[in-house]
């Protein structure tokens, strides 16, 4: 086990980003930075992940590892829409 990345998650923190997506609040941000509403999908598969696995030290690194490598390749920032616009 590594302790590169956490080994706990709490799952009332994940259902309160759950929350904050889908609030009025949550999804105009969404639409100010990226230029879209959103779907809410990855806090709710966090939300998924941690009930199931969540008290799974090693399955909970690796969750977070991948999390991290998904967002260096795939997410971009939002001075990419504002280029656009």
């Amino acid at each position: 086990m590594s302790t590169k990345y956490p080994s706990t998650m709490k799952c009332m923190e994940a259902f309160d980003q759950l929350t904050v997506c889908y609030s009025v609040g949550g999804q105009f941000r969404s639409y100010y930075r990226y230029g879209e509403f959103d779907a809410c999908q990855k806090p709710l598969a966090k939300l998924k992940f941690c009930l199931m696995h969540g008290r799974d030290p090693v399955k909970v690194q690796e969750w977070h590892k991948q999390q991290i490598e998904y967002n260096k390749s795939h997410r971009g920032t939002s001075d990419d829409i504002w280029k656009e616009r």
